[in-house]
């Protein structure tokens, strides 16, 4: 695109923060995400060519450039899933991928780190609404190729699935202190995943209407499967899904785990050396961050396809 060539020939400062074009996957966000490329570039460019230092504001608009930008995919056909952390949403999964990680395991899948895995969210959603088994493994089997680990849905909801599929696969299931920690947990995250105005307000934004479908879809099969009064996340939905696990998953496979235990235990039956401190991230902090920055862009972007939609029908009427 001579987008990009232009604006790569704008004078910048030295100190500038450094402009590259993300690479675009070919997917049905293709177009918007073209567009957002060329603007955040554009206005990075004239924010540093004009000399405007306001670090936070070039951080923010960095933050946005970066987190639609299609993560790079690793394929390691020779890899295979070897630890299952089979805990719910909320149980401290971003930091059991950290510690995964510290330990040696390579390439552990989860869907919200990195972010903006588009084609992932997709065939994640497809996974927790596929009824036929056979077809359900092979659609998993295709996504967590080249992963030693995977955290959190669709794998915690498909648990059975995997347990077939990665004989030798170690579970740890990863809990709360309490369930009513864990409901307060997914409340305070804000607005809720599955709702309707989520999906409204972040229509046109990559990656909102799969995650939307994926977390409906992984309720309602929670609901179905342990005969819960509504599909909703509850005190109950925690207890019932901690019990399944528990009850699938032989002894001697089982880990349960609680991140305040720390390395010990998880290391004792994982059979790796103990690294340093535990980590503890933000990961409310850092997911309420981006689903907010996301309600903003897809408002942003409604009014964007809103008024180009009056501009043509005022096109059309002078027509």
């Amino acid at each position: 695109m001579n987008h990009t060539t232009s604006i790569r020939s704008t004078r910048v400062p030295l100190g500038a923060p450094k402009l590259s074009r993300p690479s675009i996957p070919p997917n049905r966000y293709e177009l918007i995400l073209q567009i957002l490329a060329v603007i955040f570039e554009v206005v990075l460019s004239i924010l540093a060519s004009n000399g405007i230092a306001n670090l936070k504001l070039r951080k923010s608009l960095s933050f946005f450039q970066e987190l639609f930008t299609p993560s790079p995919k690793h394929h390691e056909p020779k890899k295979t899933i070897k630890v299952i952390i089979a805990g719910l949403p909320r149980t401290g999964t971003i930091s059991m991928k950290t510690a995964l990680q510290e330990l040696g395991y390579k390439n552990c899948f989860h869907l919200a780190e990195p972010l903006c895995q588009f084609e992932n969210l997709k065939r994640s959603a497809e996974i927790v609404h596929t009824k036929d088994t056979k077809l359900r493994r092979e659609r998993l089997a295709v996504l967590l190729e080249g992963h030693e680990a995977t955290l959190e849905v669709p794998g915690s909801a498909c648990l059975p699935d995997l347990l077939e599929m990665y004989p030798d696969a170690k579970v740890v299931l990863t809990e709360r202190t309490s369930a009513e920690v864990w409901l307060r947990s997914w409340h305070g995250f804000g607005i809720d995943l599955r709702s309707s105005l989520f999906r409204m307000l972040g229509y046109w934004v990559p990656g909102i209407v799969s995650a939307n479908d994926l977390y409906r879809g992984w309720v309602q099969l929670a609901a179905e499967r342990f005969d819960l009064p509504a599909p909703e996340p509850s005190v109950e939905m925690y207890h019932a899904h901690n019990a399944w696990v528990k009850s699938i998953v032989p002894k001697e496979r089982l880990l349960e785990f609680k991140c305040q235990d720390g390395w010990e235990p998880l290391c004792d039956f994982l059979g790796r050396q103990r690294p340093n401190a535990f980590p503890h991230g933000n990961e409310s902090g850092y997911l309420k961050y981006y689903k907010r920055v996301a309600m903003v862009l897809g408002f942003a972007l409604w009014v964007l396809v809103i008024a180009v939609m009056l501009f043509g029908v005022r096109l059309l009427k002078l027509k």
